[in-house]
């Protein structure tokens, strides 16, 4: 029955994000506190970093404009990226959430000490299906997933990693469109 569970939820879960992929569920778009989203978000996940001996540092601009999203969609981006940052570090690893002022609105750093990616997966990362993990691990549909959120909130996400050294994601989101 557990199997039977694990298996059940694991479909659910691609489906989700099936469905999201292919954009059955629209983003509502309103003005929105990113540092908000950043620390509602962290919430969930920060116990979840204490417990695997991952140093979580969370350093929130004041000055960040308010940008123009859905506040579900962008708390999956920041939790996706966070998650694999996770997945990919040893314990004792270190992680910071960032969040600054940008070109044209706000960006969301998420920076990790983990293993790093060479140039050649960095290119693939946002392609469904692809994936680094081990088969029954990952369905290398979260960071298209996260692309396709970040592009439907007219947005761009870009990665720098370095083997050894750690990666980071910088999304950039548009400031916050002025009402007529």
């Amino acid at each position: 029955l557990g199997r039977i569970e694990a298996a059940a939820l694991h479909s659910r879960e691609i489906v989700r994000k099936l469905s999201l992929f292919a954009r059955q569920a629209p983003a509502k778009l309103r003005p929105l506190s990113l540092n908000r989203v950043v620390r509602e978000g962290m919430f969930l996940i920060e116990s979840r970093c204490r417990k695997e001996g991952i140093e979580l540092s969370l350093e929130l601009d004041d000055q960040v404009p308010d940008v123009v999203g859905d506040a579900g969609q962008l708390t999956q981006v920041l939790l996706n990226l966070v998650v694999n940052a996770i997945q990919a570090m040893p314990p004792a690893g270190a992680l910071r959430v960032v969040t600054q002022p940008g070109e044209g609105g706000a960006q969301l750093r998420v920076v990790d000490s983990g293993a790093g990616m060479p140039p050649e997966v960095c290119r693939r990362i946002f392609e469904p299906f692809y994936t680094t993990k081990d088969v029954g691990e990952g369905t290398g549909l979260g960071l298209s997933v996260v692309h396709g959120i970040v592009k439907a909130h007219g947005g761009d996400i870009d990665v720098d990693s370095t083997p050894g050294e750690g990666t980071t994601f910088i999304v950039t989101l548009p400031r916050e469109v002025p009402h007529a």
